[in-house]
């Protein structure tokens, strides 16, 4: 029974120093707004993501009327980050569905791939508020 008792404590002071060693520092975030534009012109609808260079929390927003805001709670953290922009637009052809029945639009990212999959955009982001204007162009 002592023994039992024994086997106890020590599963149980086990779990208490695992659960103290896991109470570290989650990631600290900043906050992160900006405006994007293609050619001078807002991007009208697209998604903007920062990606980390090393460590540190991955985030991105929305792009409403060329703005775009990730706030404290939801932002990257400090530090240098990739960052690639994608705006879906309507090409003006149809194509066939995924039913193989029903012709639908057909879509294209309006960003070159320079400022998505192929980004060349970079950032450093330091604690605080982060503002950004990101000016693409085509060409």
């Amino acid at each position: 029974m002592l023994n039992h008792y024994r086997i106890m404590l020590v599963l149980c002071s086990s779990v208490l120093t695992l659960v103290g060693c896991t109470n570290e520092k989650a990631f600290e975030r900043t906050q992160v707004e900006g405006v994007v534009t293609l050619d001078g012109a807002p991007v009208e609808q697209g998604v903007i993501t920062f990606i980390p260079a090393g460590k540190g929390a991955t985030a991105g927003a929305n792009i409403e009327s060329g703005k775009f805001v990730i706030p404290k709670e939801k932002g990257p953290s400090p530090g240098d980050y990739r960052v690639e922009i994608d705006s879906s637009v309507p090409t003006g052809n149809k194509i066939l569905d995924t039913d193989g029945e029903t012709m639908v639009d057909e879509y294209a990212n309006a960003i070159p791939p320079k400022f998505n999959r192929l980004t060349e955009l970079k950032v450093t982001l330091k604690n605080g508020n982060n503002q950004h204007l990101f000016d693409l162009e085509k060409e």
